[in-house]
């Protein structure tokens, strides 16, 4: 049988070293996109905050707020390659001093199994108003309240809570997601990009609060 000459040898080397290599980037590619599904992002884009009166308890009479409040929210799925969709409705908490005074459904059950493609956004946009709502604040959070009110600008607190399926996943994700938000009284008839309202912050990002797999 004819040896094979240390060129061949060194050749044959070469090629398996670059196989591996290959197999190599090739598992890398595959477990960034398929390994680890990166959970939709949220942001709040944009927000008009028309009113925000508090007539304060009396001891007998909780506090009661008038508020006129429009959110836009972006749901981003980041990954590159999975495709994600939305399995449940999608709704949204207000609260301001950590107490609750409205919940607003940002997407309905009937449009479940909404597909957002790899990379893509989609936006939903809700309008909240009220007239003297009852909202549990005590002294602390009215005082609170009575400063901000005398700077005109507020804080805020969005939260929530929906589930999405990337693609590839044997069960859905349920979650809560918190977004602090810092607000001034606006005179826009619709909601403005926090971008080109004076005093508010950038684009408000949401954290996670809470996740959940469901496998049903």
């Amino acid at each position: 049988m004819a040896k094979l000459g240390d060129g061949a040898k060194a050749c044959i080397a070469c090629c398996v070293t670059l196989f591996m290599v290959a197999v190599v980037i090739l598992l890398v590619v595959l477990f960034s996109a398929y390994g680890f599904s990166s959970p939709v992002e949220m942001t709040v884009e944009e927000a008009s905050l028309a009113r925000l009166d508090l007539a304060g308890s009396n001891g007998t009479t909780p506090a009661r707020l008038s508020y006129n409040l429009s959110l836009a929210v972006s749901v981003r799925n980041p990954n590159w390659a999975i495709r994600v969709w939305r399995t449940a409705p999608l709704d949204a908490e207000l609260r301001i001093g950590h107490r609750p005074f409205a919940v607003v459904r940002l997407a309905g059950a009937e449009e479940g199994r909404e597909l957002i493609r790899p990379e893509k956004s989609a936006v939903y946009r809700v309008v909240a108003a009220a007239e003297g709502a009852a909202v549990a604040l005590g002294s602390d959070e009215q005082a609170e309240f009575a400063t901000e009110s005398g700077v005109g600008l507020f804080r805020l607190e969005l939260v929530l809570s929906g589930e999405f399926k990337s693609e590839g996943d044997p069960y859905r994700l349920s979650f809560t997601m918190r977004c602090p938000l810092k607000l001034p009284l606006s005179t826009a008839p619709a909601a403005v990009a926090f971008a080109r309202v004076e005093r508010t912050l950038t684009p408000q990002a949401c954290v996670y609060v809470s996740t959940y797999a469901n496998f049903n």
